[in-house]
């Protein structure tokens, strides 16, 4: 496939525009797919050391669990990085002749604000690999470039990516929390271990809480990032030395 050096003209090319619902649905669904390589599934975000603790040991827990960490932990608070990263964006590439387009100084704050707000060097970690991979992907299907603010921040670069292959943000971010919760039930269910019914319960369970946090961050500035979830922070932490393990995080 040519490289295009214009971003309008790939978004043309692909068949995307922001009115075009269906276009998007296929997009999203692509890269929040786990058949997405950037590897999410080698990591537990702290949840291998909270089940080998014995916090976690069935489906009640798991689900509590993973809602802390969407309403009042990482999920929301990435929801609103990502969310003001796509806003951030420049949005008018139609006169831009260049090959790369470097991000403006405002994405650039806010990825330095998602490594500083990682608990521990596992989350960093995290965030990090998941966020190269993440643009190494798009960049190579979809010719969005954006090497030149790597190191990138995983939900920084959900951000520029969705907004940049002409996303609506509120269904991109609904996507990005769906994927969140799905990769966590996952780990609930090889690890705990639970079944896989179990583990679409919990998803059916956890779908409207998605919809909901993903208005908020829709529509929330940084300031209201914050949370409570403390344990899944501290799990996250300890999982530094947890041996042995399956997981990355």
């Amino acid at each position: 496939m040519t490289k295009l050096t214009d971003n309008s003209r790939m978004a043309r090319n692909l068949g995307i525009n922001s009115l075009n619902t269906g276009h998007q649905i296929q997009l999203l669904a692509a890269m929040f797919s786990p058949a997405f390589p950037v590897g999410a599934f080698s990591y537990s975000h702290g949840m291998e050391m909270a089940i080998n603790a014995g916090v976690i040991r069935d489906f009640e827990s798991s689900c509590d669990w993973i809602e802390t960490c969407l309403i009042g932990g990482s999920g929301r608070n990435d929801a609103i990085l990502m969310a003001n990263s796509h806003k951030a964006v420049l949005t008018d590439f139609k006169n831009l002749k260049c090959e790369k387009v470097e991000p403006n100084t405002k994405v650039k704050e806010i990825n330095e604000l998602a490594f500083a707000l990682s608990a521990g060097a596992e989350r960093a970690q995290e965030s990090r690999e998941l966020g190269a991979n993440f643009t190494r992907i798009v960049k190579e299907i979809y010719h969005v470039d954006m090497e030149l603010l790597l190191p990138v921040a995983y939900p920084v670069s959900l951000g520029i990516a969705t907004q940049r292959l002409g996303c609506e943000l509120s269904l991109s971010v609904t996507f990005f929390l769906q994927s969140f919760v799905t990769n966590l039930i996952s780990v609930a269910v090889r690890s705990v271990p639970l079944g896989q019914s179990d583990g679409q319960i919990m998803l059916a369970h956890l779908m409207p809480v998605i919809t909901a946090v993903a208005e908020e961050a829709t529509m929330a500035p940084l300031n209201d990032i914050g949370g409570y979830a403390l344990l899944a922070d501290h799990a996250a932490i300890l999982h530094e030395t947890l041996e042995p393990r399956i997981y990355r995080t």
